[in-house]
């Protein structure tokens, strides 16, 4: 049985009360999530020729950030709140032409990516795969 202690350099740093350090940065803690599903898309604003202009699949993943404050139970969201947001997104993608889903008539992984950005709550950024080695992404600006 493992128990987990917090280290006690973090005690100064992560108080269980966020309001007990008003006058410092609030801390924000990221936790994520990763899901996959099988789709088919083209992409129908490519110039013929193109090879993704044509019917093809994919089996993408998806890395899902949410960030918040800890609520009283110590989480930002428990991951069985995250599945329960996502999973029925995940479902209206998975084994289906991507092309024929609302607001992915033209799904480019940037596209998906904002896609799912837009439909989940507290969300910090969302990263779709559609191959081991590409990738886009969405993600809340740090820029003032």
């Amino acid at each position: 049985m493992t128990t987990h202690v917090k280290p006690t350099h973090l005690e100064s740093i992560a108080p269980t009360d966020p309001e007990s350090n008003a006058g410092a940065s609030k801390l924000v803690t990221c936790i994520g999530r990763t899901y996959r599903f099988e789709s088919a898309h083209h992409l129908p604003l490519l110039p013929e020729g193109h090879k993704c202009k044509n019917v093809h699949g994919h089996n993408y993943r998806v890395e899902v950030v949410i960030s918040g404050v800890l609520d009283a139970r110590g989480f930002v969201m428990d991951f069985a709140e995250i599945d329960a947001e996502i999973m029925p997104l995940i479902r209206k993608l998975d084994h289906r032409l991507l092309n024929e889903v609302e607001g992915l008539e033209n799904p480019t992984a940037e596209i998906i990516a904002s896609w799912f950005f837009q439909r989940i709550k507290g969300c910090e950024s969302v990263r779709v795969y559609e191959t081991d080695d590409c990738w886009a992404e969405v993600k809340i600006s740090q820029l003032s």
